[in-house]
């Protein structure tokens, strides 16, 4: 009964430190809140700065999709349309099934693999993530230097988000290393096949070289002059600005102007309470919780930064229904689709076969 009760535990450790936080955040809440205060910021919210909330909703959405479409487009003439197809698609997956969006990520390389060969669509992945966590860094770190000398209070909060940004970075330069050292990691990839417990170690082996040499074929494409590069970049920090903004005009909709740029560093915090989201769709909970200490940590009342995160998430969930479900269930046909299907399950049948590996659900 104890080592049932221990294993379950540690399966769901994530899911009862979530639990735990929200629980503690609304006893925290609960404590002191005006019932009449949160009616009144109801009555007073303004109807004409929700379609502003809506808008850099969208732009969010739409420009991460530019920026996918930016990098992808040289190798694999991607169009487009379709670049935002496939990017609503993983939204959709990240959103309703989150696990820290590793998912979201598989579902972007499953889907440039339509256009090329595994190794380079795995290495776009890769690079696309890499760009993600770079841009995000560099963002919240200007951000946290333009504010630290308005904002007394920040310095406070200053370990917190440079220690969120490190981790960025150091992931970052994770990523980085995998993609352009390919060819250095042939021997500790050498050293990993030996230990591993299956019969045909030599073709496994055979096969990681041979997808390192395509990684580092593929990583010449991401050279500092390549223009398409930079309108990534450009189109990633467009959507990050994008995203302050959803909370900027979240807090201005209840009465609360705050800078900007004072909500920016908060990213760590919504950022590190979204990766820790798994298995709860739409993030609820974790990401609310984070939003509301956010708020609180900037001086908003109590009353109004619940309300400012209930109308935000509200918009969130709207444009998720409207906008994003609907374009992402198409491309989910196009991408999962039978013929598709059948190619993965024959690359991974043929892998299976090759080295040795017996797969549960691959089994006839």
């Amino acid at each position: 009964m104890k080592t049932s009760l221990t294993a379950w535990l540690r399966r769901h450790a994530v899911l009862l430190a979530q639990l735990i936080l929200i629980i503690v955040m609304v006893l925290y809440i609960a404590q002191g809140f005006d019932v009449e205060e949160f009616l009144q910021a109801i009555s007073s919210v303004n109807p004409q700065l929700l379609l502003y909330l809506v808008l850099f909703e969208v732009a969010y959405y739409l420009s991460h999709a530019l920026a996918y479409w930016a990098l992808a487009y040289k190798r694999f003439r991607l169009r487009l349309r379709d670049a935002v197809g496939g990017t609503m698609l993983a939204w959709l997956v990240d959103l309703l099934l989150p696990s820290a969006f590793i998912e979201g990520d598989i579902v972007r390389i499953v889907f440039l693999k339509q256009y090329g060969d595994w190794a380079e669509s795995i290495s776009y992945g890769l690079f696309f993530r890499f760009l993600l966590n770079t841009t995000l860094s560099i963002f919240i770190l200007v951000a946290s230097l333009l504010i630290v000398n308005i904002y007394v209070g920040f310095s406070h909060y200053l370990l917190l988000y440079a220690s969120a940004v490190l981790l960025s970075i150091l992931s970052s330069a994770l990523i980085a290393f995998f993609i352009f050292n390919a060819q250095k990691l042939k021997s500790f990839m050498s050293r990993l096949v030996s230990k591993l417990p299956i019969n045909n170690k030599h073709a496994l082996l055979n096969d990681l070289n041979e997808f390192l040499n395509y990684v580092s074929e593929t990583s010449r494409d991401f050279s500092p002059y390549n223009f398409y590069l930079w309108l990534a970049v450009a189109a990633l920090m467009g959507q990050w600005v994008s995203g302050i903004m959803t909370p900027y005009f979240s807090l201005k909709c209840v009465g609360i102007d705050i800078n900007p740029l004072l909500i920016a560093p908060g990213y760590t915090i919504l950022s590190t309470l979204s990766l820790a989201s798994i298995g709860v769709p739409f993030m609820i909970g974790s990401v609310d919780v984070a939003l509301i200490t956010l708020y609180i940590i900037l001086g908003v009342p109590k009353e109004r930064a619940v309300l400012a995160t209930l109308i935000g998430r509200s918009v969130t969930i709207l444009v998720t229904l409207s906008l994003i479900y609907p374009i992402g269930v198409y491309y989910s046909k196009k991408i999962f689709s039978e013929k598709n299907l059948k190619e993965i399950k024959g690359t991974l049948t043929r892998l299976a076969r090759d080295y040795g590996i017996e797969v549960p659900f691959l089994k006839p």
